[in-house]
């Protein structure tokens, strides 16, 4: 039971402990490296994916009163904080790549910095905080989102920020004090919907601890920040959230994917779900996976699961909640209530707990491995022993993050990116006399990147005629109209994604005959060979990519 003279979160380990100086060298190692990484991939300026490229569309077209009051290009949903701030870096700079990674990058240098407060303040050895600080600081996941056009970076942040400020303020009994922590909150909640989980968790974790211990004072003292951050949510949600609620197509996208938890279980997947989830956290934010085999080959599902090597992070894990719930069950509450929210949430659908949408738990789940590494350190006795796992935990992200530094074709995996590469070939191989016949799938990508970029090409828009057809003789046939121009050229430049890729508001998978059993971008190419010999593609058969050159010539 909870001890009714208990602390939250006790403050000690490393934090009245002086650290050595090679704690101290470690530390700023670690730190040195994290931030080069995502300097390296900043600088690197990747081309936008596509999940990118449909946030900045509204970025760079529309002004501040739009984007507070207009449903966003392509159905898109983001904090209106962050929204506003990466307009005005659009405004002050240009609307290229690295100004609309900018705010995420910054989030992302200052969340490296931040966790070495937080982490500080919740873990006790040196180990355990050194660890956690390294699998932050090299987790792939996590550099991905600070080097990406989307809100992720600074929802991370925002777990950090309401975590510090828990740190700074929830034993103050000062109502300045409280008051700042109440607008700091309110403020953040609009530049992160996460964050949201996040505030009302630690609300619910102090407040439940007040009315354990009967501290009746502290308790209204807390409703102060408490209900600053409900009146700012509530503002945000009658104004903004509101009046855009969430798609069909998109909740059943996740649905697909599993991410909303079962609130009722049904079959055995249901009963598995919080064992598959924790297996896909592992890898995705925690970043602490070995080896991920290529999804587009059949391998086993156990090989896959022997190659991701996730036993020691669950082993930690399981740990770290066993501590926490021996000795320091103020600091499981405060961890869990964030979690539990997200998942009620998750339960009636309205928010999904996977991959990108889970980034904001990072700080929290690589914290809870952190308390495992102490509950080994204090059982086994062996400061070999604990150096062997830190270093097998570490060795994940070290490694991937590394390898992606000498190959970036490696980072973000399935999201990289050849946009703009293309678009250069096509720029340095055109001709006059040329058209450019662009595929309905990648319409977004190609507009963003010819308006940005000032193309100016002799160019066909392709349209989506697969509602309207019942297979793909019928398909072809509506393609003629738009098509029928491209004879009276000798050159045609197909411009397509080399997937049976999917358009927003789609219901995955629909229609069938376009879908099921059939790769529909190779019959879209055999029929486009009817215009010409393919005489040049870009790039070459052997890389993976979001997008496709065929030039076409005639004979």
């Amino acid at each position: 039971m909870l001890d009714r003279t208990m602390t939250v979160a006790p403050v000690h380990g490393i934090t009245t402990t002086k650290p050595s100086f090679q704690a101290k060298f470690v530390l700023y190692l670690l730190l040195a490296a994290g931030i080069l990484i995502r300097v390296f991939h900043y600088i690197d300026n990747r081309s936008l994916w596509e999940d990118e490229v449909f946030l900045a569309s509204s970025l760079i077209h529309m002004d501040f009163k739009a984007l507070a009051w207009q449903p966003l290009e392509y159905m898109q949903r983001a904090p209106l904080g962050f929204l506003m701030l990466e307009r005005l870096v659009v405004i002050l700079w240009d609307n290229k790549e690295a100004s609309l990674r900018l705010v995420p990058f910054l989030s992302g240098i200052a969340s490296l910095l931040l966790v070495v407060r937080v982490a500080h303040f919740f873990l006790r050895s040196q180990a355990a905080f050194l660890a956690t600080v390294a699998m932050f600081a090299l987790a792939p996941p996590l550099v991905y989102h600070a080097v990406e056009a989307k809100q992720y970076g600074v929802e991370l942040l925002a777990t950090l920020l309401g975590l510090y400020l828990y740190t700074l303020n929830f034993q103050t009994r000062a109502v300045p004090r409280l008051v700042l922590w109440g607008i700091a909150g309110a403020v953040i909640l609009w530049f992160s919907f996460s964050s949201l989980f996040v505030f009302f968790g630690i609300a619910a974790a102090v407040g439940l601890r007040d009315l354990y211990r009967k501290d009746w004072k502290m308790f209204w003292l807390h409703m102060i920040p408490f209900s600053l951050w409900l009146a700012s949510f509530l503002i945000q949600y009658v104004l903004f959230i509101s009046r855009f609620p969430q798609e069909e197509w998109l909740v059943q996208f996740w649905r697909n994917r599993q991410a909303f938890m079962p609130l009722f279980p049904r079959t055995i997947s249901d009963l598995g779900w919080p064992i598959a989830q924790i297996y896909a956290l592992i890898r995705y934010p925690m970043g602490l996976s070995w080896l991920e085999l290529d999804y587009t080959v059949p391998y086993s599902q156990p090989l896959r699961v022997l190659a991701r090597f996730p036993f020691i992070a669950v082993a930690m894990g399981l740990a770290g909640l066993w501590r926490v719930f021996k000795l320091e069950k103020g600091t499981l509450l405060l961890w869990s209530m964030p979690v539990l929210l997200a998942l009620v949430a998750s339960s009636v659908e309205l928010y999904p707990v996977k991959e990108r949408m889970a980034v904001f738990l990072a700080p929290i789940l690589l914290m809870v491995v952190g308390k495992g590494i102490e509950h080994l350190q204090q059982r086994s006795g062996s400061s070999l022993a604990t150096k062997l796992i830190v270093l097998l935990l570490i060795a994940a992200p070290a490694l991937n993050s590394f390898a992606q530094v000498i190959n970036p074709d490696l980072f973000g995996d399935y999201k990289k990116s050849r946009q703009r590469e293309a678009m250069q070939y096509l720029k340095q191989h055109y001709r006059p006399g040329d058209i450019v016949y662009v595929f309905w799938n990648n319409l977004p990508s190609y507009k963003f990147y010819e308006e940005v970029y000032g193309l100016n090409f002799n160019v066909i828009y392709g349209s989506d005629m697969r509602q309207q057809s019942t297979d793909f003789e019928s398909y072809f046939k509506k393609m003629e109209a738009e098509v029928s121009v491209l004879k009276d050229h000798k050159r045609i430049w197909y411009v397509y994604k080399p997937y049976n890729s999917l358009k927003l508001g789609d219901i995955e998978n629909e229609p069938k005959w376009y879908y099921h059993n059939v790769d529909a971008n190779k019959n879209v190419l055999s029929y486009m060979s009817r215009f010409g010999k393919a005489t040049q593609a870009f790039p070459s058969a052997s890389l993976a990519t979001d997008v496709k050159l065929v030039l076409f010539e005639k004979e």
